[in-house]
């Protein structure tokens, strides 16, 4: 939870005394005793109490965080907007819930799941804001990961299919309102089989992992590079405007993958076979255009491998 600092500086009302310290009671006995991290603000926005789990969750004593503004726990993760509707709901007396990544005094992360309720006092206005902070950082790392697993290759860290695809509509679409176009490029490995056969799966999955580097090296920032599985990767170039720039990275791929690879104990040659597909020349569907790059990759495999072929409809049709 982080209260904007800027707007939590209010000076209270001349004709009622700021209030520093919560009084001793049976609540603040109870929640001092809580599992959940619980702090509480003055109307002013200013830290006057907090509980133990609070200091273990935020790592700040009470020494350290008394008296300043929940702003300390600001982990940029959350945008001013955010910061607006929760003040503008909690100053307005109601209740605001969310889940909010918080920064702890050693600079980690953690998501807390908090509720903020304003707390009256005998004349109907607030006194003070009652934060209770439930830890999900472990629920929201599962959930992170699961994400990262579903739409990534574990091996290599690189994109899937499903990403790849879902990237490649992203592309098509704003290429067709920008006028652009965009690029898929299929690559398959020469002679991975026999590499992996005779050197080993390690030495096999080694090698992948090496190709997946310097691909990275050499595309742009944006564009996609996937790995379908086996020794099949793709890479994404969308905005762009000239098929020579394609055929220049293409050419390329082709060079960095024609270079050795030193595997450990073993020196590795290998060479890649690479077919192009373009939107909006060859298909305005993002499966079809990796299709079409796939039969380009074919035919460039078919001719000897360390090459690149554009799709061609005729000579697709004839195969």
């Amino acid at each position: 939870m982080d209260l904007k600092e800027s707007s939590m500086r209010l000076e209270p009302s001349p004709s009622r005394p700021p209030t520093h310290t919560l009084a001793e009671s049976d609540l603040t006995r109870a929640f001092k005793c809580t599992a959940n991290a619980v702090f509480v603000t003055d109307q002013s926005g200013k830290i006057v109490w907090v509980n133990d789990a609070f200091c273990r969750l935020s790592g700040y004593c009470e020494m350290d965080i008394l008296g300043r503004s929940p702003a300390v726990l600001n982990s940029g993760q959350q945008s001013h907007l955010f910061y607006s509707d929760l003040w503008h709901t909690i100053t307005s007396g109601k209740p605001w819930r969310g889940i909010v990544v918080d920064r702890r005094k050693d600079g980690m992360l953690y998501t807390v799941d908090e509720v903020i309720t304003p707390l009256l006092g005998d004349d109907g206005n607030i006194t003070h804001y009652i934060a209770i902070q439930h830890d999900i950082t472990p629920r929201s790392q599962e959930h992170e990961q699961e994400s990262y697993l579903a739409y990534h290759d574990v091996l290599t860290g690189l994109s899937n299919r499903a990403y790849f695809l879902s990237k490649q509509q992203q592309a098509m679409f704003e290429a067709k309102r920008n006028q652009r176009m965009v690029a898929v490029l299929f690559i398959d490995l020469d002679k991975f089989k026999m590499i992996n056969d005779t050197l080993g799966h390690a030495t096999g999955d080694a090698l992948l992992v090496a190709v997946a580097e310097r691909l990275r090296s050499a595309v742009r920032k944006n564009d996609v590079i996937a790995r379908f599985g086996g020794d099949e990767f793709a890479i994404l170039v969308a905005d762009i405007h000239d098929i020579n720039i394609i055929v220049a990275l293409a050419k390329k791929v082709l060079d960095i993958l024609s270079q050795q690879f030193l595997l450990g104990d073993h020196i590795v040659h290998t060479y890649a076979s690479v077919g192009i597909a373009t939107y909006p020349n060859d298909s305005e569907e993002p499966e079809v255009l990796l299709t079409q790059a796939d039969q380009a990759m074919y035919r460039a495999k078919k001719a000897g491998g360390n090459r690149f072929e554009l799709y061609a409809p005729a000579v697709s049709k004839m195969q």
